[in-house]
């Protein structure tokens, strides 16, 4: 495993934060996180997820690519495993050691070596010069602070021709008073359901929020790592925003789609009908007019 930190950014600002918390976060969660985040063994993501790969893996191979990719945050491998399964070069850039020695020994059992890099996704994207078939975010551009920094560092890095892919990270909702009360509901089912020696915990650094000072620099208050770690998780990113700054940058979309989530398949089939909260996937592919 390769590990690129220190970090040089500054210590004291937002970004520097937001990623020491997401290192917290994930070294105390990282032995759960696959019982816990239902995108990683519920049935329809993962059906989605490999017809996503198949569709760029059949598009590349009929223009003479070998597969290569990119995959930011990938932590546990929940993306990678399936794309080294297809046969693909995979490199795997994760703040996290924890995700990263879990995904180690996952792709070891299944006889899998891919590259593997400890650093946070925002310096490796600075300071590395290589270039990839596709570069893949799924679930993780809510965790950044400056996520609309990284897709730019990210559009960069994929080959003319190439595929830039994001999925399951939420929207900007449209009515945020009820999508806030809506993401407890979730929460608290998922806790319950998944993680039930965490539901009590969890209250009362809910009500501890409460009582708590706003962080002047960060504009919320901060219970626990998470609070910080899942940066935008409540106020959703613009995924308008996203599509227009690859379109900037000499990408056609392929795919953009929005639709409804949730933890628990009830809680989703619920919010079928709401539509209170939603995540968005965009495959775009480069211009291969420079090959």
């Amino acid at each position: 495993m390769e590990n690129t930190r220190p970090d040089s950014s500054d210590p004291s600002s937002a970004e520097s934060k937001v990623i020491a918390a997401n290192l917290e976060f994930y070294r105390q969660i990282a032995d759960k996180y696959d019982r816990y985040e239902t995108g990683t063994f519920d049935p329809n993501v993962q059906q989605s997820m490999e017809d996503d790969l198949d569709r760029i893996q059949a598009w590349l191979v009929t223009h003479g690519r070998m597969p290569s990719c990119l995959d930011c945050g990938g932590g546990t491998g929940n993306v990678a495993l399936k794309m080294l399964e297809r046969g693909w070069k995979v490199t795997v850039v994760d703040v996290s050691d924890e995700m990263l020695g879990l995904l180690k020994e996952k792709a070891r059992t299944k006889g899998f070596s891919p590259r593997l890099i400890s650093s946070s996704i925002e310096r490796f994207l600075t300071a590395s010069t290589i270039t990839y078939n596709v570069v893949a975010f799924s679930a993780v551009l809510h965790h950044l602070h400056s996520y609309e920094r990284v897709v730019m560092l990210a559009a960069r890095r994929v080959r003319p021709g190439g595929f830039f892919y994001s999925n399951f990270d939420p929207v900007v909702p449209k009515r945020p008073f009820w999508a806030r009360a809506f993401h407890s509901l979730d929460t608290a089912v998922a806790k319950l359901t998944l993680d039930p020696a965490d539901f009590l915990p969890g209250v009362k650094r809910r009500l501890r929020k409460l009582f708590l000072p706003r962080d002047p620099m960060l504009g919320r208050t901060l219970a626990s790592p998470g609070d910080l770690a899942e940066y935008h998780a409540l106020s959703g990113l613009d995924d308008t925003r996203i599509l227009h700054l690859l379109r900037m940058t000499g990408f056609a979309i392929v795919e953009h789609q929005r639709y409804a989530t949730g933890r628990t398949s009830a809680v989703r089939l619920l919010n079928e009908r709401l539509r209170l909260l939603e995540s968005f996937k965009i495959i775009a592919r480069r211009s291969s007019e420079e090959v």
